[in-house]
């Protein structure tokens, strides 16, 4: 298990790099206790706000609202089929988003189509780049997501969505 935990933190740590690549050089993998990390304005709040916004987006099936909050380069892994091959750019991911809220909204009443609540939100920041990870709940699953965005022209933007869900049953 550590071994896992281990090398998705490794893969993670070389995707958020790989966003930043020729720009200078990487940082050490591990910044030496104490180590002053320069933060983009806003921090971990401008974070939170920008992921209070996305979900609210989502809640309102709003393709609109959603598109945004993402950079043209993001990728994204949809937690649903049949799409279950990474999504390679923001074009994309609209097409899909499009699609999936035709379906949530069809027959219900809206705008608010979704009640999604972030659970356990937790904001790591590294410098320009910042890394939030949070669930939803629902009565037999757990829908989590890993949400890379980079601060860039003066805001925060979405670079990688990755999300995932597991069946769980409550005994």
């Amino acid at each position: 298990m550590t071994r896992r935990v281990a090398v998705g933190a490794g893969v993670m740590w070389l995707l958020v790099m790989a966003r930043f690549a020729g720009a200078q050089a990487p940082p050490p993998a591990s910044p030496s206790v104490g180590a002053a990390v320069a933060v983009a304005p806003g921090g971990a709040a401008a974070v939170a706000e920008v992921i209070g916004g996305f979900i609210e987006a989502l809640n309102a099936a709003d393709v609109q609202r959603l598109s945004p909050f993402f950079a043209d380069d993001a990728t994204m892994f949809f937690p649903l089929a049949p799409f279950y091959l990474r999504l390679e750019n923001k074009e994309q991911i609209v097409k899909v988003f499009t699609a999936f809220f035709a379906g949530v909204r069809k027959g219900k009443p809206g705008p608010t189509y979704m009640s999604l609540a972030a659970q356990d939100l937790r904001i790591q920041m590294f410098g320009n780049v910042a890394i939030a990870t949070f669930h939803f709940k629902g009565p037999d699953n757990v829908a989590r997501r890993t949400v890379v965005l980079a601060h860039e022209g003066g805001r925060w933007l979405i670079v990688h969505l990755h999300a995932s869900g597991l069946n769980v049953r409550e005994e």
